[in-house]
């Protein structure tokens, strides 16, 4: 990862659990619900939050009141994964790694290699969608691993300008031992005149995993990246081996840019890792995050695991909510506190209920 300049204004954000259990766990019969991606009801047809998620068959839709109590979901599409919701002039475009029926199953055992590209689906009303659109298939030697197959995954995409959208997303796999499947071993960019495509690749990934780095040792993993004010905002999720623990791990980073391409860690540690016990015990994973203008918060969901290993590791979904602290320079930092805890209650909208979080 290449390091900004130390002069370089910061912005920190003071983040907290919305609760501490999962919003949304998964159901029989899929152990897992990852991935998540979002819309804030400002920014939908019908004013409601949507929510996409993957289980190990495809893309589940859900939708909500209040970003919090979700309804029964339904499968956008089968044999997809690690959706992005984008949306731009009344289109929402949906991204997501698309890989062969039945593979994610196949993919635990290691005579199947992995191969997966990724596509976009467009809609105008969140509920009728395109067929798929292939956007990016593995064709460079870092979207390649020979062992473990080839893969493209994790899209996000970033509208730079009018006439550029930049699309950042994973690729090659490494193999985790003590989970015994793959994660993205590399971070990579493409860029493009529409959000449809073309896309053209940068020659190089932009974050690979480093033996030195403690967050990121075994697989770069995924990055969410959002425009703030006149920089980039990046959070990305590392994969790394815990020579404490004797596991291996992922954690939330906390990364700003000035030009989304250089970037530098806002704080040394991880914003969001770990516990060693319950739901997130093991691995906190991808998530997604946006800014609320009105709340003046940060939303971001995420997804975590409890245990390492395929066999008896089970993934939910849960909500982190973050206040913009003040801007300083180099390591200065002055922290704004939340005075009291989101109040829950069923009859409020997120948005009021992180009200009385700054009362």
């Amino acid at each position: 990862m290449k390091q900004t300049s130390k002069k370089a204004h910061k912005t920190n954000i003071f983040w907290k659990l919305y609760q501490d259990e999962p919003i949304l766990k998964p159901n029989f019969p899929s152990p897992i619900l990852a991935d998540p991606s979002f819309l804030f009801p400002e920014n939908t047809i019908d004013h409601k939050w949507h929510l996409f998620v993957h289980n190990i068959f495809g893309i589940l839709h859900y939708t909500s009141e209040n970003g919090i109590e979700w309804g029964k979901p339904k499968y956008v599409v089968k044999n997809g994964m690690r959706p992005f919701i984008f949306q731009e002039n009344g289109d929402y475009y949906l991204y997501y790694e698309k890989y062969k029926p039945f593979h994610v199953l196949m993919s635990w055992f290691p005579f199947r290699k992995w191969k997966s590209e990724i596509v976009v689906i467009k809609s105008k009303d969140l509920v009728t969608w395109s067929d798929p659109l292939t956007l990016l298939t593995p064709t460079k030697d870092f979207h390649i691993n020979e062992k473990w197959g080839s893969s493209v995954s994790n899209p996000c995409l970033v509208k730079m300008n009018d006439t550029t959208y930049r699309l950042y997303y994973s690729s090659s796999l490494a193999y985790i031992e003590d989970c015994g499947f793959c994660e993205p071993l590399h971070i990579s960019v493409a860029e493009s005149q529409s959000p449809l495509g073309p896309f053209r690749l940068f020659s190089q990934p932009l974050f690979s995993p480093r033996k030195e780095d403690p967050y990121v040792n075994l697989a770069a993993g995924s990055i969410k990246v959002i425009r703030w004010r006149d920089r980039f905002f990046g959070f990305q999720n590392g994969i790394f081996w815990n020579p404490i623990r004797k596991e291996s791990g992922s954690a939330i980073l906390f990364l700003q840019s000035e030009d989304g391409l250089t970037w530098d860690r806002v704080n040394p540690g991880p914003i969001l890792g770990p516990t060693g016990k319950g739901w997130k015990a093991s691995h906190v994973y991808a998530c997604d995050v946006k800014f609320s203008e009105e709340e003046n918060v940060f939303i971001m969901y995420f997804n975590a695991r409890n245990t390492a290993h395929w066999t008896r590791g089970k993934e939910a979904i849960g909500l982190f909510v973050g206040k913009v602290e003040e801007t300083f320079e180099n390591s200065s930092i002055t922290r704004s506190k939340i005075k009291k805890p989101i109040k829950k209650s069923k009859s409020k909208p997120l948005q009021k209920k992180l009200k009385s979080k700054n009362k």
